[in-house]
């Protein structure tokens, strides 16, 4: 950037410089020219009236010239009695001559051409005399021409001194307006601005620091997350895969009695079931995670998923005597129907495990009391409750209000996070109400539609 502002400058500069100087040396030549166009005429008036008070005899005595001054006196048709330069008698004619005859009819003429006699451009003026005679006084141009390339080697000594010197100043003035932008500390651009014309910038700059900053700490969470979760993965597999592995050297080694084989087979069964419904709830969640934002969005009716999710769980709550119930009646919603279906599943499927023998799950379907909601859906359960204390955290992985009882029913401890994966993606709202030894109620309210997008 540096060296471009520095090319640019000087190619500027020494452009401007060469134009001043030929604007300055036709402006010279111009009011050289002016100047002695005036002295000519000056001179001609003065000689013209010395030669009206003595005659010819004056010019025979011989005045005073300025150097390159030719003076010629013609009679009026046009014979030449004097010149100061060529002999009168070998010349021709004037009265032809511009000036001349300008000067015959009108008293005074000029004109500027290049002179037969002497070869150069030349300007003459010429005044009639009292006695009819015409009195021209000329000056030569060259003597303009040979001032001016006389000057020509000063003048341009002189340019080129201007022009390093501007390249000089051009040089140390690019690397002060630099260093205050090379100095911005791009961490805090707005703590010392060295130029407004940059606020624009520097406010794009700061805010991209604090996205990234906030990237930044969102990574740290996620790799947090991901940690954690390796871990309570590799916790939650390892578990099941010991059991299954004791269970099975037992059975190896024949240490078991043959009538107690069903059982350990049936624990390594068990062992297994849990293992597999963990691997899907990881699956589903990393579906989740990873395909958010390509899962079409289409009308899902809420009254027949929840039906047929309550058909699926009616085995499992007829053994332990659970009474499933659902009312209301709801208009479809702009959703995801599988990770809608995964949601409530998981939700019922609590209400069952965590459920007292002979209990009750009732679901609920009606509008929703809140402007930016339409729908409503609740379940309510008889089971062990949720301490108050801990009901912020059953949405996390793996977290469990009660570990033993979870695992003795099968539970993975991923079921409510794939709830709250599947609400955040519908942008529903979901909220607990619970008391331990009396039941819980989970509602989760859905907006009419779900992030602009549609089927």
């Amino acid at each position: 950037m540096r060296k471009k502002i520095i090319r640019n400058t000087t190619c500027i500069v020494t452009a401007a410089i060469l134009l001043i100087f030929f604007a300055v040396t036709v402006l010279m030549y111009i009011h050289t020219v002016d100047l002695l166009k005036t002295g000519t005429e000056n001179e001609a008036r003065s000689l013209k009236a010395a030669i009206d008070m003595e005659g010819l005899e004056f010019l025979e005595a011989g005045p005073v010239l300025q150097e390159n001054r030719r003076i010629t006196v013609v009679a009026e048709d046009g014979m030449v009695l004097y010149d100061s330069v060529a002999d009168a008698v070998t010349m021709d004619n004037h009265k032809s001559r511009p000036e001349i005859s300008e000067a015959l009819f009108h008293e005074s003429g000029s004109s500027m051409r290049t002179s037969d006699t002497l070869d150069e451009r030349v300007y003459y003026y010429a005044v009639a005399l009292k006695d009819g005679s015409i009195l021209r006084v000329s000056s030569s141009m060259d003597s303009i021409f040979a001032m001016m390339l006389s000057m020509a080697p000063y003048m341009i000594i002189l340019a080129v001194a201007i022009i390093v010197i501007s390249i000089l100043i051009i040089r140390y003035e690019t690397r002060r307006m630099i260093q205050p932008i090379n100095e911005i500390n791009l961490d805090r651009p707005l703590e010392e601005p060295m130029y407004k014309e940059f606020m624009p910038l520097l406010n794009r700059i700061d805010r991209q620091n604090e996205r990234i900053r906030v990237q930044m700490e969102e990574l740290k969470v996620a790799e947090g997350m991901r940690r954690e979760f390796s871990a309570n993965v590799s916790h939650e597999l390892k578990t099941p895969l010991m059991a299954i592995s004791g269970y099975a050297e037992i059975i190896s080694r024949n240490m078991v009695k043959k009538e107690d084989i069903p059982e350990f087979a049936d624990r390594i069964y068990k062992e297994a079931s849990r293992m597999t419904t963990l691997i899907e709830d990881i699956i589903k969640l990393s579906r989740l995670d990873e395909q958010s934002d390509m899962m079409p969005f289409e009308a899902v009716d809420l009254n027949r998923v929840t039906n047929e999710v309550v058909d699926a769980l009616q085995v499992v709550a007829r053994k332990r005597k659970i009474t499933m119930t659902v009312d209301g009646d709801v208009p479809p919603i702009e959703g995801v129907r599988q990770v809608i279906y995964e949601m409530f599943y998981n939700l019922c499927d609590n209400a069952v495990k965590y459920n007292e023998d002979g209990g009750s799950v009732h679901i609920l379907l009606e509008p929703s009391p809140k402007p930016e909601y339409v729908v409503r859906w609740s379940v309510w359960d008889t089971g062990i409750g949720v301490p108050e204390e801990e009901q912020e955290r059953i949405f996390e992985r793996f977290y469990r209000v009660d570990k033993s009882h979870s695992r003795e029913t099968g539970g993975t401890g991923l079921g409510l996070a794939i709830v709250k994966h599947g609400a955040t993606l519908h942008d529903a709202l979901v909220t607990i109400d619970s008391k331990v030894g009396e039941g819980t109620c989970i509602m989760v309210e859905f907006p009419e539609k779900d992030n602009g997008q549609s089927a």
